[in-house]
């Protein structure tokens, strides 16, 4: 996709006008409709049955039963996450590490000697970090809808879809199977909601005694808007390009057509300020000088070519080809 400026005699603008390249041509196509989508991800399903396990869009308890049969049956001394951090408070014999108050050298070397001791009970560190890999292989093989059961997670049957969906064309694309888990993960966050991840962190964390529940309410979730004449401003202003807010925020629309919709924008505007690089560099060069560096801004050409169009090519893909959302014309 490359992006189409409509020009005046002062004003150049980022435009949704597409245009065939070597480079993103997949970006020809428009949405198919909900019925093609649903088929595309049965097709895949079939196609890839001897390669991938799909997420199941609900929570089973009797997938469950199945997973921990095959865990327990390769690893009977197997413990979870949280009851190993307790195994380590157990041994752990230093001066409480209180969680925000940092840790001293004494407490952190009683620390690794308490860590160390539960590495012992499953044959040393090596031995445990074994475990651990290959019951994430049995977890993919017998995989269950985490997201669901934790109950953390409102777009658990969406998250799912998608993450199916980014592996199945990982797979197509000739990835290997670890190759497109590893992009599916990569990707999530930038095309779903997944500030469900704080909240389970903070309950596994409670539940094993390592930081304290938060006050009533819960944790606060700031959305962090653009001001543009703030003096601590560190975005670049491209407005008057059709740009509005962050050149490199993301938005999360819960609705088929209208993410796509948003993708393709992005991938106009990204190659907008590719191909207008003295427009963009004029709006870098006006904001503090500690916010034009490589960090912030002045890298921005090859974040964008080599991290960020690969991956808005990775969600149009998906958005694209599968049903992820059930209303593909409703927002929800």
């Amino acid at each position: 996709m490359t992006v189409t400026s409509a020009t005046t005699a002062s004003q150049v603008y980022a435009t949704n006008k597409i245009t065939a390249t070597k480079a993103t041509s997949a970006y020809e196509n428009t949405a198919p409709v909900q019925t093609q989508q649903t088929d595309k991800m049965a097709e895949m399903k079939e196609k890839y049955k001897d390669v991938y396990t799909p997420i199941p869009e609900t929570y089973s308890k009797a997938d469950e039963d199945i997973q921990a049969q095959k865990i327990h049956e390769a690893y009977p001394n197997y413990i979870s996450g949280p009851d190993f951090l307790k195994l380590v408070d157990q041994f752990y014999d230093g001066e409480p590490i209180i969680p925000g108050n940092g840790i001293t050298q004494e407490q952190k070397e009683k620390q690794e000697v308490a860590f160390q001791k539960v590495y012992d009970q499953f044959g040393g560190e090596d031995a445990y970090k074994k475990m651990q890999k290959d019951v994430q292989a049995i977890k993919e093989q017998y995989p269950i809808n985490e997201w669901a059961k934790q109950g953390y997670a409102d777009n658990s049957k969406e998250l799912a879809r998608f993450t199916n969906a980014t592996i199945y064309e990982g797979l197509e694309r000739g990835l290997s199977l670890e190759g497109a888990t590893k992009e599916a993960r990569s990707v999530e966050n930038i095309f779903m909601d997944v500030s469900y991840g704080a909240k389970m962190l903070d309950d596994m964390l409670i539940k094993a005694g390592r930081m304290s529940p938060a006050p009533e309410g819960g944790r606060e979730t700031v959305r962090m808007d653009v001001d543009f004449n703030a003096i601590k401003n560190a975005a670049m202003d491209l407005r008057g390009y059709g740009i509005d807010g962050a050149w490199n925020g993301k938005k999360f629309i819960e609705n088929q057509k209208d993410m796509l919709q948003e993708i393709t924008t992005k991938i106009s505007q990204f190659n907008f300020m590719l191909d207008h690089k003295e427009l963009v560099d004029d709006a870098r060069m006006k904001l503090p000088e500690y916010s034009r560096g490589p960090i912030n801004n002045e890298g921005y050409e090859s974040w964008v070519n080599e991290e960020v169009l690969p991956r808005m090519q990775v969600g149009y893909e998906v958005f694209s080809k599968y049903q992820i959302y059930d209303s593909i014309d409703i927002k929800v």
